[in-house]
This record gives structure tokens, C-alpha cells and sequence, in this order.
């Protein structure tokens, strides 16, 4: 890859200290992003036919929550892609690649992620939202359990994926000209995601222990709530070493 020119630079926007090197939408991103919204169209409440009555209405809406857990989730990995593509517009084989196995991971976990958040639901609200599914789909705890693993690899997966994107555009930062602040920022991009995946790893191997008691198999999925407290806590330990290296305050 050749070094982006002083004056290509310059004439970039800049978004909070980050330049915006790719702001014209390459035919990577335009893939990328079609594939999420396909992955969103298949979250969708499905139903066979339009509520006639309030109760069926009312029934319906019990999904809702677990709908929108799922939707946080792959928005959110769409964010950081959609993000890292615009602070960065690297269209190399790595980049090629490394989006095309995001794409793929993404769609395979479209319904684990959806069942995931649909028995997080369960559990946490005690059979008070949520639909039947896993009732009527004969789940038992052992089966559930088996479901937090193979949503956890898939999480571990995409995690790893949207770290090697940062980790390649700094490979590129010479010839990017990245300042030392996006720097820090790809190193914390990297931190997130290393969390995630730990969190991750951690439902993972409790589900596999403990696959036969339900205590520890609940366990295993409220496990990803205390992303709500490390991720925090990950940001602002990062932001601290960045401040103290630079002799500056804490944003």
C-alpha cells in the first residue's frame, strides 16, 4: 500500500481527533452493509398471519425484547465495522477477507444470537416474556446450555475478526499518517473486543462445566451482564494509561 499523501489528508474531515479517510463508500462496506441488513430483516418478528385481536397482538409483543437484544448485538458490530471503514478506508486482501468471514459469521449466527437473547429473556423475566419456543421445541436445560456455547464461539469468532481489523490498520499506520490518538484508538477498539471475547469464553467453559445444573447454566448467560461494568471499566483504564503516557487529563 502506497503512503496517503499530505494533501489527500488534509482534505479529509476530522471526526473527534480521527480523520475520515473512508468516507466514499467502497464496494467492500456497500457489501458489508447489505449483508447486515439482510441479517436484520431475518431478526424479525416472524408471524403467519397479522394479529386479529388485542391478545394475539399482546402475545406477539412478548418477543419484542429479545428482538431487540439481538438487534443491539449485531448493531453493534455493524457500528464498529461501519466505523473502522471510515476512520481507516483500507481496501486490502486482509481487509477483503477478514469482512467476507465477518459476513459469513454473522449470517450462520443470526438465529443463535436470536435464541440466545430469547432465553436470556425467559430466565431473566421467568417465563414472562419470551415466546413458547423453547417449550414447545422440547428444550431442557442440557440443550440450553449446548446454545450459550455455540453463541459464545460464534461471539468469540466475530470478536476476534473486528480485532485483526484494527490490528491491520496498524500495521498500516505509516502509511495511513494515524496519529497518536488513533493509535490509542485502535489499541482501545482492540481492548473492547478483547473483553467481549474473554466474557465470552468465560459462558462458554461455565455451560460446558456445569451443563446438567440449571443455577450454573443461568449462570452462564447472566455472565454476559457484567459486560455493562467492564466494558466501563476497560475504556477508562485504557484512557488512563493514554493520559498519564501523554501527561493530559482524562476526557
Amino acid at each position: 500500500m502506497n503512503r496517503l499523501s499530505d494533501e489527500y489528508i488534509s482534505a479529509c474531515r476530522v471526526d473527534h481527533g480521527k480523520i475520515l479517510r473512508g468516507e466514499n463508500m467502497s464496494r467492500i462496506e456497500t457489501f458489508v452493509d447489505a449483508a447486515f441488513a439482510f441479517a436484520f430483516t431475518m431478526l424479525v418478528i416472524s408471524i403467519d398471519q397479522i394479529p386479529t385481536n388485542p391478545e394475539e397482538l399482546l402475545e406477539l409483543s412478548r418477543d419484542i425484547p429479545a428482538f431487540l437484544i439481538s438487534a443491539i448485538i449485531i448493531g453493534s458490530i455493524w457500528v464498529t465495522h461501519a466505523n473502522w471503514s471510515r476512520h481507516f478506508g483500507l481496501q486490502d486482501s486482509a481487509t477483503l477477507y477478514l469482512s467476507l468471514a465477518l459476513v459469513m459469521l454473522v449470517l450462520v449466527f443470526v438465529y443463535p444470537i436470536k435464541l440466545m437473547a430469547q432465553a436470556t429473556v425467559l430466565y431473566s423475566s421467568g417465563d414472562a416474556l419470551g415466546t413458547d419456543i423453547f417449550v414447545l421445541g422440547g428444550w431442557d436445560d442440557n440443550q440450553v446450555a449446548i446454545l450459550f456455547i455455540y453463541f459464545g464461539f460464534g461471539l468469540i469468532g466475530l470478536s476476534a475478526i473486528l480485532v485483526a481489523l484494527y490490528l491491520n490498520a496498524l500495521r498500516y499506520r505509516s502509511e495511513l499518517q494515524l496519529r497518536h490518538l488513533e493509535v490509542f484508538f485502535c489499541k482501545k477498539a482492540c481492548l473492547t473486543w478483547i473483553v467481549v471475547a474473554t466474557v465470552a469464553a468465560l459462558s462458554c467453559i461455565t455451560a460446558f462445566v456445569f451443563y446438567d445444573n440449571k443455577t450454573y447454566v443461568v449462570a452462564a448467560g447472566n455472565l454476559y451482564l457484567t459486560l455493562f461494568l467492564l466494558l466501563p471499566l476497560s475504556q477508562r483504564y485504557a484512557w488512563k494509561r493514554w493520559a498519564d503516557r501523554n501527561n493530559k487529563e482524562i476526557p
